[in-house]
């Protein structure tokens, strides 16, 4: 009697791995690209804006700068991204207070 619980225990744990690997097998992955290492030589490209990246393994923290030549990762820590990204945010500042709020949609700022 006891070998046939066990033999029905096992068969319960594996058609709960079975359906298991085939509800995940059916589900797509999202892969997001991230930075995976950081720079700490300056942008020299021009910067068109820029997000914050948090930590969260593979991918480290980061200032991610969009450039005209596409982004770029760099350390969080060094003093030229400090500057950057407040310079960066005083231009968006000024734009958001020249721009109309008149366009009936919500306005989207470019820096």
């Amino acid at each position: 009697m006891q070998m046939c619980i066990r033999r029905l225990a096992c068969l319960a744990v594996l058609a709960g791995v079975l359906a298991m690997l085939t509800t995940t097998a059916s589900v797509p992955i999202k892969i997001t690209k991230c930075c995976t290492e950081v720079s700490v030589m300056n942008v020299t490209a021009p910067i068109v804006g820029y997000r914050i990246q948090k930590k969260n393994p593979p991918c480290v923290r980061a200032v991610i700068f969009e450039t005209t030549e596409g982004e770029v990762c760099s350390h969080w820590r060094q003093d030229w991204v400090f500057d950057k990204i407040k310079e960066l945010e005083k231009v968006r500042r000024e734009k958001k207070t020249t721009s109309s709020p008149t366009t009936g949609g919500t306005p989207q700022y470019h820096i």
